[in-house]
């Protein structure tokens, strides 16, 4: 593999890791600012879903684990 190539690629997964964390970040802040309403983390939990199925799936099973 050529290294413009390796470096295209390392590129390209930096993107996506930014765009990744960027989305995480969104959600969170969201949380934090309306802690207390209950269609508003229900909105929280459809985007974070749809935005990183990864990170939806670990912090369900983190919830099946404490009960």
């Amino acid at each position: 593999m050529s290294e413009h190539r390796v470096k295209q690629q390392l590129n390209k997964f930096k993107a996506e890791q930014k765009a990744q964390s960027r989305k995480r970040k969104f959600v969170e802040s969201y949380i934090k600012e309306n802690p207390n309403r209950f269609e508003d983390k229900l909105t929280a939990v459809k985007v974070t879903q749809k935005a990183d199925q990864n990170l939806f799936a670990n912090a369900i099973r983190e919830l099946m684990k404490k009960n």
